[in-house]
This record gives C-alpha cells, sequence and structure tokens, in this order.
C-alpha cells in the first residue's frame, strides 16, 4: 500500500509581513493608549491617529484586494484612509446604540477587534488567492525560466 503524500507546499512568512506588522502596530498602539504611565506621553497620539486613520482601512482593502498586483502602493494608501475614516464613522455611529457608548475604551476595542478580525480575513484570503506574488518570488519564477 502506497501511503506517499504530495509534498505540502509551505507559504512563505513574507506573504505576511504587513500583516504582522499591522498586529503589533496594533498591539504597541493600545499599550501607549490605556497603559497610564504611558498614555501621558506624546506617543500617545502618535500612534493612535494611524491607528484610526489609517490601519483598518489598510487590512480592509487587503482582505477586499489580496494580490499585490491590483493596486500600487499609492492607491492602497489613498484606499485605506478613505477607508478607515468611513470604519470609523460607521463604528462610532454604531456604538451610540450600545449602552457603552462612544468612550475611549469602546472606541479603541472595537476598532481593534475590527483589525484584527479584518487581518486573519487577510491572511485566509492571501493563502487562498492563487497569483499572490511577492517580489522574490517574481525574482525565483524569472530565473526558472531562464
Amino acid at each position: 500500500m502506497n501511503t506517499a503524500h504530495a509534498p505540502e507546499k509551505t507559504i512563505p512568512v513574507i506573504r505576511f509581513y504587513d500583516l504582522l506588522l499591522v498586529i503589533g502596530y496594533t498591539l504597541l498602539s493600545v499599550v501607549f493608549i490605556l497603559v497610564p504611565p504611558l498614555n501621558e506621553t506624546p506617543l500617545r497620539v502618535i500612534l493612535g491617529i494611524p491607528l484610526l486613520l489609517f490601519v483598518p482601512g489598510y487590512v480592509f482593502i487587503s482582505a477586499l484586494f489580496p494580490e499585490k498586483k491590483e493596486f500600487d502602493s499609492i492607491e492602497r494608501i489613498a484606499l485605506s484612509i478613505g477607508m478607515s475614516i468611513c470604519i470609523a464613522i460607521f463604528t462610532g455611529f454604531f456604538l451610540t446604540f450600545t449602552p457603552f457608548g462612544v468612550r475611549l475604551s469602546s472606541v479603541l476595542f472595537s476598532l481593534t477587534s475590527i483589525t484584527f478580525l479584518l487581518t486573519a480575513l487577510s491572511g485566509v484570503r492571501r493563502i487562498i488567492a492563487p497569483d499572490w506574488k511577492t517580489p522574490r518570488d517574481e525574482d525565483d519564477h524569472h530565473s526558472d525560466q531562464s
């Protein structure tokens, strides 16, 4: 009985470097926003503004369009800012109907949860997307054809 399996395709971590940076940045921002000695420093604002105006939109765009070739960097940044503003507005709108209201803790928890869920969705989409290539993958593909 032949039980040989086809070798499993490994997924390089470089495909997820930006998502790992998003997770790390989000956690760092939450620490600087909530921990008492740190939340009195200017870093709270410096880290908090991108957390509000860029990060949720970036992972949302990454989940919708997992392939790098669909947009260049400037388009991704512009779409990320626009989508982050929309996500923040709708989050605030829905929080007004909850008993938590629009407070720092409820907004931070909501945006962090949305960011983590969208980051997970982006990772799954990149695993499933057949044409997602890093620049390194492209170089390997060109050297194989030579």
